[in-house]
């Protein structure tokens, strides 16, 4: 039978080992708020009922076709391009995959050229991706949805950027990683 002594810094142990897990956890949620003076967004379109991709999500088929052909436009390659180094890209983000740098180089933890405190891709976190809160969102904090000209994307292909991201936005394929079911998907509307 354990002594009150050794009974007593074994509960102390659990009450560490709980506070270091409560304080990860709050330090987890911090890193999902919107910065400070940071608009979040409103009217976005739904993806809850869109089922997860999970694994087997590429970025050059997948996401950049997206970006090269969608609604029987050339996408977001129609603004978003140097044409080869001629122009300068709207909004100073280049997407097209003819272009040098790679549209996945331009993306993932790049600053917005535009909106201060925003980052194009960060991996792991749609929620605080300009990507997909552009794509998703009427009013995504700044500026419009995306695309501008051209009819929003469908539900499916929001989810996909989202989930792409969600699983750390590779520059390959998606590995399946079982993020939880816990996962807010979207923003709530």
């Amino acid at each position: 039978m354990p002594t009150p002594i050794a009974s007593h810094r074994r509960h102390a142990a659990s009450l560490s080992l709980a506070l270091a897990t409560l304080g990860s956890a709050a330090a987890g949620m911090a890193l999902s708020l919107p910065a400070a003076g940071v608009t979040p967004p409103s009217g976005c379109t739904s993806i809850q009922n869109v089922p997860p991709m999970y694994s087997g999500i590429q970025f050059g088929a997948a996401i950049e076709g997206i970006f090269t052909h969608f609604n029987d436009t050339n996408g977001c390659t129609d603004c978003h391009t140097t044409t080869m180094g001629s122009q300068l890209p709207a909004g100073g983000l280049d997407l097209d995959p003819q272009d040098d740098p790679s549209p996945y180089v331009n993306l993932i933890n790049v600053p917005s050229a535009l909106y201060s405190g925003y980052t194009y891709v960060v991996p792991n976190h749609p929620e605080q991706s300009l990507l997909f809160m552009k794509v998703a969102c009427d009013n995504p904090g700044v500026g419009s949805r995306m695309p501008l000209t051209y009819a929003a994307l469908t539900a499916e292909q929001i989810a996909l950027i989202y989930d792409w991201i969600a699983e750390g936005a590779p520059a390959g394929t998606t590995d399946g990683i079982f993020r939880g079911t816990f996962d807010i998907r979207g923003f709530d509307q």
